[in-house]
């Protein structure tokens, strides 16, 4: 399975573990893993899209290379 790696800041990253506690997650990646979906299927609920085109892909890609977030 690919398992893309996404870089985090240290303060993000104690956010997340002190949120994935409180939550009652086994761990970070599982708290983290369950907020994203969430995330990302309210975004696609409001546009009423189910996928991105290729371009849109692309271009989200680039603006995470940009940041910093993904090689």
């Amino acid at each position: 399975m690919f398992k893309p790696k996404v870089d985090l800041s240290r303060e993000l990253a104690d956010k997340l573990k002190v949120a994935a506690q409180i939550a009652g997650a086994s761990s970070m990646q599982e708290f983290a893993t369950q907020i994203l979906e969430e995330g990302a299927a309210k975004v696609l609920a409001s546009t009423g899209k189910k996928e991105a085109s290729a371009e849109e892909v692309e271009d989200i890609a680039n603006r995470l290379k940009g940041l910093g977030y993904i090689e």
